[in-house]
């Protein structure tokens, strides 16, 4: 539905992926899901699904502002290429060493998501939803957030899965604001609170540092998101 109503896939695809997929394993779906996947990601072309409305990693390297170190804070800020350099950096042998990892001499590379893993997971629950509300009722405190430009985790889901858990709102839907400025949406509900981050991708902190603190700082006092 995130990737229907932001104009990335067709009408005929979106109904075909909501016949085949609804009902499916995310962790295991079926050949008809599947193929229906691949004609959705061909359809969406060459974007970054974790970020919208950045520019994804190309075959060249990172992007270059090319500012001449006169604002050299401007470095610090989304480089589309992070996974690739965390695939070579994570599989450099001194790093594994340094970081105690692979220690029994893993002959397959490290991949920050590795299909390895993910073919052979199938003890995964159907949904995570019976959790929450074991959570929940034992008293853990719960803040699910998510950033709006997210295509792999989209919000829209998110938000369909906490409506199934049938908790009792104690704050509706409302702005939160950092300096003026909105920085997201909130809802509250009883034992758990909904946070979104405007304008960021799948990694939060990696696309918003200073509003990822201020939902932190919320979430360690226990307190609502600021309303102005």
């Amino acid at each position: 539905e995130y990737w229907w109503s932001h104009g990335l896939i067709s009408d005929s695809t979106y109904h075909n992926l909501k016949k085949t997929c609804l009902f499916d394993s995310s962790e295991h779906p079926s050949p008809e899901c599947v193929k229906n996947l691949n004609l959705a990601s061909s359809e969406e072309g060459n974007i970054d699904p974790y970020s919208l409305y950045t520019k994804p990693c190309n075959s060249s390297a990172s992007l270059k502002l090319g500012l001449g170190g006169r604002y050299p804070w401007l470095s610090r800020a989304y480089d589309p290429c992070t996974e690739r350099y965390s695939n070579i950096y994570y599989n450099l042998p001194e790093v594994q060493t340094a970081l105690h990892a692979n220690t029994t001499g893993i002959k397959y590379p490290w991949k920050t998501c590795s299909d390895i893993v993910g073919s052979y997971w199938a003890d995964s629950p159907r949904s995570m939803l019976p959790i929450y509300h074991e959570l929940i009722a034992a008293g853990i405190r719960i803040w699910v957030f998510s950033g709006d430009t997210d295509a792999v985790v989209p919000i829209t889901a998110t938000r369909y899965s906490i409506s199934a858990l049938k908790l009792p709102t104690l704050m509706n839907w409302y702005p939160w604001y950092d300096h003026g400025k909105v920085g997201g949406w909130s809802q509250v509900y009883k034992g758990l609170t909904l946070v979104t981050v405007a304008g960021a991708g799948h990694e939060v902190p990696l696309h918003r540092p200073r509003q990822a603190l201020i939902l932190f700082r919320h979430f360690l006092k226990d307190t609502p998101m600021p309303t102005q």
